[in-house]
């Protein structure tokens, strides 16, 4: 509808600025009795019609230069993470409610990993995943099921420009993709050569592998800004768990045999590889020595005789 009323508006302008500068000589002075040089007449007015549609011009090019802020921010592609480390009553009872909570909001657990720390005591670390939307809101319940919060960190990714780039860059390809397919059709309906229709072939291969990898990429980004990630450690609090009082005499005279028993043993290994292992070493070390205290013993004798 603006564009049917200005291009009548712009042609109604040409043509009165048509009229002025046929029909207008060059502005003609009077000589007044007093003297003075009487003002050239006013240009024609403008057409009225063609003052609206100026007026609607204008308003229009002010609209449009206005910045759309919203809509900059809600194009905003981010992906939020989180760490908490939690201090709980039951770390059994708060990760089934951890669990609940997420289902609750749209999300799930995505890993839960439970561990002995003590006796009778359990740690989890678990893995959560929320709409975006409602990751504040996750936070702060998760934050009231905790008697205190040890620490807490947020991480926010701002992937907007890798976003929209690969989105660009899909486009792009799809594009090439309809223009290879038309071009090897029209290839084949005219009996082109194999070769030519082999080398469209071969690029279209191509393009259709990039534009798998950009949008397996961008389903990628999709998932990770659709779904924000809390990994969460549950701990128990120590005031909250049972004193150790477990006294158990037998287990420690059980255990008091087991080491004696251990002990002997190795004392009879040590013997027994000392039987085995040292002793023919050492008889194989004094074969030697006995046999030069012999001679020497022997020859003793002679060299007195001979004095």
């Amino acid at each position: 509808m603006k564009h049917s009323i200005i291009i009548p508006g712009l042609l109604l302008l040409v043509a009165s600025l048509v009229l002025v500068a046929c029909g207008g000589a060059a502005p003609q002075y009077a000589v007044m009795d007093s003297g003075a040089m009487e003002m050239p007449a006013a240009a024609p007015a403008a057409p009225q019609e063609f003052v609206e549609v100026e007026n609607e011009m204008i308003q229009s090019d002010g609209a449009n230069s206005e910045i759309d802020i919203d809509g900059v921010l809600e194009d905003r592609k981010v992906i939020y993470n989180a760490d908490m480390n939690l201090v709980v009553a039951d770390t059994e009872a708060a990760a089934l409610q951890a669990e609940e909570l997420a289902e609750g909001l749209g999300g799930y657990v995505a890993n839960m990993n439970a561990y002995q720390g003590g006796e009778n005591t359990l740690f989890y670390n678990i893995t959560v995943r929320v709409p975006s939307d409602q990751f504040d809101t996750m936070r702060n319940a998760l934050r009231d099921m905790a008697i205190r919060v040890e620490n807490e960190s947020v991480h926010t990714n701002d992937v907007t420009d890798q976003y929209f780039d690969l989105d660009a860059r899909l486009r792009t390809l799809r594009a090439t993709e309809e223009e290879l397919l038309a071009l090897l059709k029209e290839t084949r309906e005219r009996g082109g050569e194999i070769e030519d229709i082999m080398s469209i072939y071969r690029e279209l291969t191509n393009i259709q592998s990039q534009i798998e990898s950009l949008q397996g990429q961008l389903n990628r980004l999709e998932k990770l800004v659709a779904l924000s990630t809390i990994e969460v450690r549950l701990q128990p609090d120590v005031l909250n768990q049972p004193l150790s009082t477990s006294w158990r005499p037998l287990e420690t005279l059980r255990n008091s045999f087991e080491f004696l028993i251990n002990a002997l043993q190795g004392l009879i290994n040590v013997l027994i590889y000392a039987i085995v292992v040292v002793l023919p070493i050492l008889l194989l070390l004094a074969i030697p020595v006995v046999i030069i205290r012999w001679l020497v013993r022997r020859t003793k004798p002679t060299d007195e005789a001979s004095e």
